[in-house]
């Protein structure tokens, strides 16, 4: 019985091994087909990546700024013919370089031109570097830590017109002297302040009123900054308005607002007088300096402004001119025995005078237009551009017409 049960359960750990091995087999056998198709999935996952730009145009959009007093550089594609054109002007025209750039120079300042290239047209107007800002003054308000700014400068179409800009900044210089702060020069709590402007007056805000400034107002167009008017105060918001500006010593104070007492004493304390009753502030003081009207700067000591020429258009004519030409109506020919009594108005060959006799009649004929010149059937004709008058209240210094003017009273803080 023992060898028998042995046997039999030796056949059993047999057939079972092989059932096991035979799945294993069929596992491989089917998992095998899996892998392939994944490892082709993610092959053609790769293959299909959509989306991604390739190619682009590399066309360059037409563009055209100032880039130097009395000059434009144009943007294009490279190596491509560009033309400029302003009213009663010659067409001047160039081939941008390899970077798609062309710079025309020597253009009129403050005249509107029209730029084209393939199609495509822009405008743009010269201007020279713009002038320098004057007469900078700063007055106090009755908010705190306000100022405004009001400064001369004149935005003349040559100069940038509409584009000229100005940026005022406050830069701290050091603390105000009587002060009690605790606020150094250079402390980054105390950092500078600017604003922009297109008009010639400004507000600032968040000035510290302990803190002494220096203004500055810087004018810029499309060229570039002007020089700057700088004005510096010498006594802080504080003292002028007479705000009272904590000190470091209410650091000590609880936040209830009272300074706090030492151990109480075992001997009563008399009663502290009352606090004499504080002088009334005193008004701000303030001065009248003299000052060059709104839109006049200041030259040498005279108020001046300034405005360039403005032109129209004249058509100038002058009388036809004429030379003399012959009219030829008729040729007769002559041939007939050489006389040497009378001689030959034509060509002698050997003993016969030959030749043709030509008739006709000499009348005056008119010249072609001169260049630059049309034939309007009466005279010849051309347009200019003739200098318009001088405007009234104005005088002309050759190069534009200029004016002058009183200076005018300002009340500035003393």
């Amino acid at each position: 019985m023992e060898t028998r049960t042995t046997r039999i359960t030796s056949a059993l750990g047999a057939l079972t091994a092989g059932i096991v091995a035979g799945m294993i087999v069929s596992t491989s056998l089917v998992s095998a087909p899996a892998a392939q198709a994944a490892e082709s999935d993610a092959k053609i996952t790769q293959s299909s990546n959509t989306g991604v730009v390739i190619a682009r145009d590399q066309s360059v959009p037409l563009t055209a700024v100032p880039t130097a007093p009395r000059a434009v550089t144009v943007t294009t594609s490279p190596n491509t013919r560009v033309t400029v054109k302003a009213p009663r002007s010659k067409t001047r025209s160039a081939k941008t370089n390899a970077k798609g750039l062309a710079t025309f120079t020597k253009l009129k300042a403050g005249k509107k031109y029209t730029v084209t290239a393939d199609g495509e047209s822009a405008t743009v107007v010269p201007v020279l570097k713009v002038g320098r800002a004057r007469d900078l003054t700063i007055m106090t308000t009755s908010e705190p830590g306000t100022i405004t700014a009001t400064w001369a400068h004149v935005a003349s179409k040559a100069r940038g017109g509409l584009t000229v800009g100005y940026t005022l900044t406050a830069t701290p210089v050091r603390v105000a002297v009587g002060v009690t702060t605790g606020v150094a020069v250079g402390d980054p709590d105390v950092p500078s302040i600017s604003v922009e402007t297109d008009s010639t007056e400004a507000v600032l805000r968040g000035l510290d009123p302990r803190v002494l400034y220096s203004f500055t107002v810087t004018p810029h167009n499309l060229l570039g900054e002007g020089r700057a008017s700088v004005a510096r105060m010498d006594r802080s918001l504080a003292e002028v308005s007479g705000i009272a500006v904590p000190s470091a010593d209410d650091a000590d104070r609880d936040s209830a607002g009272k300074t706090p007492s030492a151990e109480p004493s075992a001997v009563p304390v008399a009663a502290a007088p009352p606090a004499p009753t504080p002088a009334p502030t005193r008004a701000p003081q303030t001065r009248t300096i003299w000052v060059c009207p709104d839109e006049f700067t200041e030259v040498d000591g005279v108020c001046t402004q300034n405005r360039a020429y403005t032109f129209h258009t004249e058509t100038e004519t002058t009388a036809y001119t004429y030379h003399d030409e012959f009219v030829e109506t008729n040729r007769i020919w002559h041939d007939h025995a050489f006389n040497p009594h009378n001689g030959c108005a034509y060509t002698v060959h050997g003993d016969r005078c030959m030749g043709w006799e030509i008739q006709g009649y000499t009348t005056n004929v008119k010249d072609a237009a001169p260049s630059g010149w049309t034939d309007n059937g009466a005279a010849y004709a051309r347009d200019v551009d003739i200098k318009d008058a001088t405007p009234e209240g104005w005088s002309d210094n050759g190069t534009e017409w200029i004016r002058t003017a009183a200076k005018v009273a300002r009340t500035v803080p003393a």
